[in-house]
């Protein structure tokens, strides 16, 4: 999603994107819920993209991987 289009995003849109974000996930909420959920999406949304604006990390790998290998440690 487009910072541009973020940042101009009425407070209608807003809601309407929190819907379709709790009902894509499955979450009942309640009318004040949704609109708790839309005053706070926009600084969420705007952290999220923080995430991705550093040029420097855009190919680096931001998890740490666990990888299940046996090794084989001679008891005897």
């Amino acid at each position: 999603m487009s910072e541009q289009k973020t940042e101009t995003a009425g407070a209608g849109e807003t809601g309407e994107r929190v819907r379709a974000l709790l009902a894509a996930a499955g979450l009942p909420a309640s009318e004040a819920e949704i609109r708790r959920f839309a005053a706070a999406y926009p600084g969420y949304r705007a952290a999220a993209d923080a995430l991705y604006a550093v040029p420097e990390a855009r190919y680096a790998d931001p998890a740490l991987r666990f990888r299940a290998e046996a090794r084989i440690t001679d008891w005897a």
